[in-house]
């Protein structure tokens, strides 16, 4: 690996010009360094020292190279400091631990070397503890390091070299990036630096820096008085270091100390785990490691718990020109034979949005399940693989059970949320009839909602129940985070290592594309070292059923306003909640928690509103909020918002977007540009404008019913806005046939539902499309085309004496007048002229849509006017099946 030299004594500017210019001269001493290890050892001794370099960066964006959508090549931020907080991080010496921090201005254009940068740190501590010895691994830390490293001047060659991504930022892996000082020709030291990102290691509840200060109750600082003053600061740094720079730097400083506090914890409940005295690559990598570790205190196989046999292979290698041999850890035969089934049958999370619109005012409660995947984790028994067998029907199935099936279903109409999910290019979906690869739960509780199910074919794996998996490791979890308070370190660490396991065992089931540094390629994310298709599948249908049976035990009365991963937004009371709890499939979800957890609650309310709004799938936000924290309840559908905002500015922000839109209507934000971008284009961390069109449309995966428009206030404005209530598709087709027919209606202008008016144009369009002539469907009008298109088909049946006409007119004598009155009387907008321009063209049957209206027209003139006609000549064929079922006189 290359390794970089340089001289032991570093001098840099401390304060702007406007306050001094004073620089500082350091220096980097042999008898301040550790001996290294000898090289002859057999043993290497453990790492029991690190230096830990806090490292930040302030910089102004340059506004005019915001381009839109493409990043100029070599694109530069105005760098306005670096600044560094270092500590001796030693575990042998219990007292305090030596520290400095400081500030570097560069010089405009003349940015430093990570060598630099690092020795004016290490320098800097050297001069405040003269006396000290210091160890050669270095750690370098940041929070979001993809928007700092890019500040020193060989970070490209050094990231293509020494440095992988993971997650969008970047690390070292397995090898650290020396670093030499030296005097003249003799080398003082060579240290070892290992790059990680805080960000990795952020709890889902303390993402931001500002996140992981308040869990460590060392709170970065904030800079205005108030949050749009605070907004208005960071945004222009630039001038704050020039007129406030005490107050700049301590905040610039405190950034650096944040991470250093972070990784201290970190390093220390590594070493407390797993005896050893690192930091990991990311917070997962616990969890991961945990599992592994448990199983071998437990004396269990691993490889034979994920289904894995260990294969010692002895083969020829061309570039040693003699044999080695390699180990790999291969599925088992019966298991890799049927894996691409079962990965088929695994699905994410269950997200569906049942009300487009306004909701009624009331009380809409978002409930949770405690903690859901790690308690469906908790329920898997250990697999028997070698008699994994196929089965020959669904008798006797479970829903804990380790079968994976492939049905055809078809669920009672009264039944308000089908639970077996399909695949589609529009997502997952939940059909009222269809066929489904799935897991064991969600079979068992269609059967118990009375579906029909046609076996297709299925995989069974016996497992001893008794020996439960994951579940010391998850109880241990949980029992470690309930020793300290909420938002603690250790609390939010233990929470997340449990939590964030299971996406552990589902890692690279599904291709997703990843930008791999090394490659400058994209590639497929890698399995992790627990990836096992069979508990993934299991655990999320587990999931996804219990959630079922809740919603489908709610009464009539109970409006579902959407279902999202683990929990749903509902107007039930706490009588309808405990009725729909009291399920088998609730109950043995809450029996399983309760071992783990007797504390916990099994359904949580996370949120409290009065009227939601929402409009798609992960797309809602709040009219009418709650009391307190937890009174708004926003997903904000991919739109990006100002990301100065608090929750309740983004809220009202999008409560305004979804209401005031027209169809043309862009967003316009600022993203920061990405790993493989900023590589490619050797660029800082910049950001690009970008303008993309809003869309906050339903996406059509429920069929809407009783569409209506509400009239309501929003900030001291009146509006109506169309909102309807959903039931399930009937099939993928139909789905398709929906999805295919918005596509199309927005292909030539977009369009918004907003009205009733919008929603009955689109519906006649959709319709249109089941015409089986293409020709006719394509030229249908957008407005009023149902009714347009029964005009044109009335006055050419009746000119051309078809569809009935010729007995009508054979027994009386019809004007145009009374021809055109018979029409608007009907409810059919029509004038002379059009009966009359008829003529020029022949009638052709089956061509009008089957609207509402458009029956309703034909009933009224079959029935008052013209008992001959032959209606059924009008609309699409199989139309008329359905009218035959239905105690409609347009059957007559």
């Amino acid at each position: 690996m290359h390794k970089s030299i340089f001289a032991n004594t570093f001098t840099f500017k401390i304060e702007p010009d406007e306050q001094g210019g004073a620089t500082k001269t350091v220096n980097i001493n042999r008898h301040n360094i550790a001996e290294p290890p000898d090289p002859g050892e057999k043993k290497k001794k453990a790492v029991s020292a690190h230096l830990l370099v806090g490292f930040d960066t302030e910089y102004q964006t340059i506004k005019d190279r915001e381009n839109e959508y493409t990043v100029e090549h070599g694109a530069k931020n105005d760098l306005l400091s670096y600044q560094f907080s270092i500590k001796l991080f030693d575990k042998t010496n219990l007292g305090a631990h030596p520290e400095a921090e400081g500030i570097i201005i560069p010089e405009a254009d003349n940015r430093l070397s990570m060598e630099e940068f690092i020795g004016f740190a290490i320098g800097s501590l050297i001069d405040k503890h003269p006396e000290i010895v210091l160890p050669t691994s270095v750690y370098l830390l940041g929070h979001f390091l993809r928007a700092d490293l890019p500040a020193f001047s060989d970070f490209q060659g050094k990231a293509r070299r020494t440095m992988s991504n993971i997650r969008s930022t970047f690390v070292t892996l397995k090898n650290a990036i020396p670093i030499s000082f030296s005097v003249g020709e003799g080398e003082i030291a060579e240290f070892k630096v290992s790059i990680r990102d805080t960000i990795l290691f952020s709890p889902g509840n303390a993402k931001s820096l500002e996140g992981i200060g308040k869990m460590l109750k060392f709170e970065k600082i904030q800079l205005g008085a108030t949050p749009e003053e605070d907004k208005d600061i960071k945004q222009n740094m630039g001038k704050f270091r020039a007129e406030r720079w005490l107050e700049f730097r301590e905040y610039a400083i405190r950034d650096a100390q944040v991470c250093v506090r972070y990784a201290e914890k970190l390093i220390t409940q590594s070493d407390a785990l797993f005896k050893s005295f690192k930091m990991p690559t990311t917070l997962t990598s616990f969890g991961t490691k945990l599992v592994l570790d448990g199983w071998k205190t437990a004396k269990q196989d691993a490889l034979g718990i994920l289904g894995r046999e260990k294969v010692t292979e002895r083969k020829f290698s061309k570039k040693l020109g003699h044999f080695i041999t390699t180990t790999s850890t291969p599925y088992m035969e019966e298991v890799f034979y049927e894996e691409a089934f079962i990965t088929e049958t695994y699905h994410g999370g269950r997200n569906e949005q049942f009300l487009f619109g306004v909701a009624d005012l009331g009380q809409w409660r978002d409930h949770d399940l405690s903690s859901a995947y790690t308690t469906a984790m908790s329920l898997i028994g250990l697999p028997d693989w070698r008699n994994l067998s196929n089965i020959n029907s669904l008798d006797d199935i479970q829903p804990t059970d380790l079968t994976y099936v492939s049905v055809d279903f078809e669920f009672p109409e009264h039944v308000r949320f089908p639970t077996l999910p399909v695949r589609t290019s529009g997502g997952i979906i939940f059909p009222r009839k269809g066929h489904s690869k799935c897991a064991a739960p969600e079979v068992f509780l269609a059967m118990q909602l009375g579906a029909k199910l046609r076996f297709r074919r299925g995989v069974k794996v016996p497992f001893d129940a008794e020996t439960k998996v994951f579940t010391d490791f998850i109880r241990t979890s949980i029992q470690n985070r309930s020793k300290y308070p909420n938002g603690s370190f250790d609390n939010l660490f233990w929470k997340e290592v449990g939590n964030s396991t299971y996406g552990k065992t589902a890692q690279g089931l599904r291709a997703k594309r990843v930008y791999n540094l090394n490659a400058d390629d994209m590639e497929s994310l890698p399995e992790s070292k627990i990836t096992q298709p069979y508990f993934a599948s299991f655990i999320t249908s587990y999931t996804r059923a219990v959630l079922g049976e809740i919603l489908n035990s709610f009464s009539e009365a109970v409006q579902v306003f959407s279902v999202t991963t683990d929990g749903f937004l509902s107007n039930a009371d706490d009588v309808e909640v405990e009725r729909a709890t009291s399920g088998p499939l609730f109950r043995s979800f809450a029996k399983a928690l309760k071992e783990l957890n007797p504390k916990k609650e099994p359904l949580e309310v996370k949120h409290t509103v009065h009227r939601p709004i929402g409009w798609r799938t992960r797309g809602s936000a709040t009219l009418v909020p709650g009391v307190g924290d937890n009174g708004i309840v926003l997903q904000k559908g991919g739109i990006k918002t100002d990301v100065f905002n608090n929750t309740s500015e983004e809220n009202s922000e999008i409560v305004r977007l979804f209401l005031n839109r027209k169809p043309d209507d862009k967003i316009h934000y600022k993203t920061g540009i990405g790993i493989k971008d900023m590589m490619r284009n050797d660029t800082d961390f910049v950001y690009r404008s970008v303008s993309k069109r809003l869309s906050m449309e339903f996406d059509w995966k429920r069929t809407p019913i009783g569409e209506k428009e509400v009239d309501f206030e929003f900030e001291g404005q009146q509006y109506a806005h169309l909102t309807f209530e959903t039931v399930p598709v009937e099939t993928v087709a139909g789905f398709d046939h929906i999805r295919d027919a918005w596509e199309k209606y927005n292909k030539k202008g977009h369009h918004n539902l907003k009205t009733l008016a919008d929603f009955r144009d689109f519906d006649i369009f959709q319709i249109a499309q089941k015409i089986p002539d293409e020709k006719a469907s394509k030229y249908l009008k957008k407005k009023d085309g149902d009714l347009q298109r029964l005009k044109r088909d009335l006055c050419r049946a009746f000119q051309h004496q078809h569809a009935g006409f010729d007995m009508v007119r054979s027994k009386n004598k019809v004007t145009h007048g009374n021809f055109r009155d018979a029409l608007l009387h009907a409810g059919i907008p029509c004038e002379i002229t059009d009966i009359e321009n008829a003529k020029r063209k022949e009638f052709h049957p089956y061509q009008t849509p089957d609207t509402e209206r458009v029956r309703q027209a034909l009933k009224t003139l079959k029935s008052n006017r013209f008992p001959e006609l032959e209606v059924g000549l009008f609309l699409p064929e199989g139309a008329m099946d359905k009218i035959q079922k239905s105690p409609d006189p347009l059957a007559a």
